[in-house]
C-alpha cells in the first residue's frame, strides 16, 4: 500500500508494475522443504541509470526522467499517467538523497540478511503452513518512501522490497510475506477493494506475526516508523474504533484508502493499522492463535472484526 515512511503501504494494493521494463531473470529458486522462493535483484538496472547520469549529467529535471525511464524504470506507482507524474516527483524528491545510498547499493544483496526464504520459513511457522508454496522476491531502488508492495501473476506471488532506505529488513519482509501466507490459508482476493475488515485485519495479522518472528522491539517498530503517530493514536482510540466500525462492509476503493493511507474521522491517518493491531490483539487475549486468525474465512471476517471491536470499545 503504497508519504513519509509509511510501511508496507502497497502490501494489497500495489498492481504497481514498471514502465517499459526489461528485467534481469530471477536467481535459481531456493527452497527450504515446500517453500520456494525466487529473487530478482534490480539494484544494477538502477546503478546503470545512476552512472549513466554522472557520466553525462542531464540537462535538467525533464532529461533526467527520461534517462530514468530508459535505464531503470520501475517506481512503486500505479500503471498509466498518474504512476509516471508520481514516479517523476518521487526521483526529484530523492535525487539528492540518493549519492548517500549509493555505496551500499553497489555493495548488492550478498550478506543482507535475513534473506527471504530465511523470512518466509519464520513466518511459515508462525502460522504453521505446511503446503508447497512459491513466491517471487523483487528488490528495487525507490524514491526513499518505504514502500514494499505485493501483487500475483497468476498464482505466483510477487513481493517487492525497497532497499535504498535504511529500515528493519527482518520486519518489512515477515510484514510482506504474511499477506501472501495469509492470501493462500484464508482464501483472499489479494486485491485492493477488500472489506475495510478484512483490510485491518491482514495488517493486523501482519504486523503481530512479524513481532513474533523479530521479537524485542518497540510496538512502533511493527506497526510505523512514526513514533509520532503511534503517541497520537492512543488517545484516540475509542474514536479510532468507531469510525472503523462504521464501514466494516464497505469495500469500495475510496473507502479503502481512506481507512488504510487517507485521513480517518478521527483526524489520523491508518486508521486501519491502529485498529488492526488491537483487534488481533483481542482475538489472542480471548484464545485464538495467529494460525486460526490466518485461517478465517472471508465470510467470516466482518462478524468476527465486529464482536472484537465491540468488546475493545466495552472494555
Amino acid at each position: 500500500m503504497i508519504a513519509p515512511l509509511l510501511p508496507f503501504l502497497l502490501a494489497a494494493a500495489a498492481q504497481a508494475l514498471p514502465f517499459d521494463f526489461a528485467a534481469p531473470p530471477p536467481a535459481p529458486a531456493q527452497c527450504a522443504g515446500a517453500l520456494c522462493v525466487e529473487t530478482q535483484d534490480l539494484t544494477p538496472r538502477f546503478l546503470a541509470f545512476w552512472d549513466a547520469a554522472q557520466a553525462n549529467p542531464p540537462a535538467d529535471a525533464d532529461a533526467r526522467f527520461a534517462l530514468w525511464k530508459e535505464k531503470y524504470g520501475f517506481a512503486a506507482v500505479p500503471p498509466g499517467p498518474r504512476g509516471q507524474e508520481m514516479a517523476r516527483r518521487l526521483l526529484d524528491q530523492a535525487w539528492d538523497r540518493y549519492p548517500a545510498a549509493i555505496p551500499a547499493l553497489r555493495q548488492g544483496l550478498a550478506g543482507r540478511h535475513p534473506g527471504p526464504l530465511e523470512s518466509l520459513s519464520a513466518v511459515a511457522k508462525v502460522l504453521d503452513f505446511h503446503a508447497p508454496f512459491r513466491a517471487k522476491v523483487v528488490y528495487f531502488v525507490g524514491g526513499f518512501e518505504g514502500n514494499a508492495f505485493a501483487y500475483s501473476i497468476g498464482d505466483m506471488p510477487v513481493v517487492n522490497f525497497p532497499v535504498e532506505a535504511n529500515v528493519n529488513r527482518a520486519v518489512e519482509q515477515a510484514h510482506e510475506l504474511t499477506h501472501v501466507i495469509h492470501t493462500r490459508t484464508a482464501g483472499l482476493s489479494g486485491g485492493w477493494e477488500r472489506s475495510i475488515a478484512q483490510a485491518l485485519l491482514q495488517e493486523g495479522l501482519a504486523m503481530h506475526v512479524s513481532r513474533e518472528v523479530v521479537p524485542g522491539l518497540p510496538v512502533e517498530a511493527y506497526v510505523t516508523h512514526n513514533r509520532a503517530w503511534w503517541a497520537a493514536v492512543q488517545p484516540k482510540k475509542a474514536a479510532i474504533l468507531a469510525d472503523v466500525a462504521a464501514s466494516l462492509e464497505a469495500s469500495d476503493g475510496a473507502s479503502v484508502y481512506r481507512q488504510t493511507i487517507g485521513q480517518g474521522g478521527s483526524g489520523l491517518t491508518r486508521q486501519a493499522y491502529a485498529a488492526g493491531w488491537w483487534v488481533v490483539e483481542d482475538l489472542r487475549a480471548h484464545g485464538m492463535t495467529l494460525a486460526q486468525i490466518a485461517r478465517i474465512p472471508p465470510e467470516k471476517i466482518v462478524p468476527t472484526v465486529r464482536e472484537s471491536i465491540q468488546r475493545l470499545t466495552r472494555s
